[in-house]
């Protein structure tokens, strides 16, 4: 498995049709990718991890990396390559390059059952918060090494 930063455009694209069935999860998540994720990798305030093997592009993790705050954004491995375990290696790798074992992390409540054992018992994150509405009406987003209340946060941070 080789990880790189994207070098074009097309390789934005190409990570977003990967990223997009987080919008189902995600409300307005088009427009956060494209007017908030793609400016902060072009200025440096996010970073996109692409993880690829012989066959193509595997899975994406986009980091923010802050004085200010760790984050894992996003983290989507393809169809085809789920459940297999590239996406134990792509958060390994995304926890180096964020140069922290603790990142914050939110998980939707659909996802919950998929992260929670893995962000628990192999990386040691702690779930700080449960917030009920954050992003959809009357969902739950499951929060990991949180420091504060996101409820003051709009939908793009």
């Amino acid at each position: 498995m080789v990880f790189r930063n994207p070098s074009s455009l097309t390789e934005l694209y190409s990570a977003f049709n990967i990223l997009k069935p987080l919008s189902e999860l995600y409300p307005d998540f088009n427009n956060w990718y494209w007017d908030k994720v793609v400016p902060g990798i072009i200025n440096g305030s996010d970073k996109m991890i692409l993880a690829e093997n012989k066959s193509g592009l595997v899975g994406i993790s986009i980091v923010k990396d802050s004085f200010a705050e760790k984050k894992l954004r996003a983290l989507r491995i393809s169809d085809k390559y789920q459940r297999k375990g590239y996406g134990l290696y792509l958060i390994d790798e995304s926890l180096k390059q964020l140069g922290s074992s603790k990142p914050v992390v939110s998980v939707a409540e659909e996802m919950i059952n998929d992260y929670s054992r893995i962000f628990i018992n192999r990386y040691d994150f702690d779930m700080t918060h449960v917030y009920k509405g954050l992003y959809r009406k009357d969902k739950l987003e499951y929060e990991f090494n949180g420091l504060k209340n996101l409820n003051n946060k709009s939908v793009y941070f």
